[in-house]
């Protein structure tokens, strides 16, 4: 399966320019098919991904994203505080004739104790 392979050439004026060179077999391959087409001294050859998968050819990343396998992206502590969160929903919905008139206690106490401080 051919692959596509990002190929920096050297200029004369010191700015080097980056090509994408797409379906060859070998870093080798993409390193003649540079210097052929451009005439440029070849400075490196990096791998971009395989050529004729899904993933696209655009992804300026050089390790696919598409080879993680199912639930490779498990975040123990998410599922921790997203657990945690539906219980504070489940204990405010079940003790909410409890809750409101302590809440309405404490800021009557509250606010009593603002008033004597000035």
């Amino acid at each position: 399966m051919a692959s596509d392979y990002e190929v920096l050439l050297k200029r004369d004026n010191g700015l080097n320019k980056t090509v994408i060179i797409t379906d060859c077999y070998s870093e080798h391959e993409a390193r003649e098919t540079a210097e052929s087409m451009y005439g440029m001294e070849v400075l490196r050859v990096l791998w971009r991904g395989r050529t004729g998968d899904n993933s696209s050819s655009s992804n300026d990343s050089y390790s696919s994203t598409s080879d993680r396998s199912f639930g490779g992206d498990f975040d123990a502590l998410g599922v921790i505080g997203l657990l945690a969160f539906l219980f504070v929903i489940y204990f405010f919905i079940t003790f909410w004739y409890v809750i409101i008139p302590i809440g309405l206690i404490c800021f009557v106490i509250w606010s009593c104790t603002l008033s004597d401080d000035d």
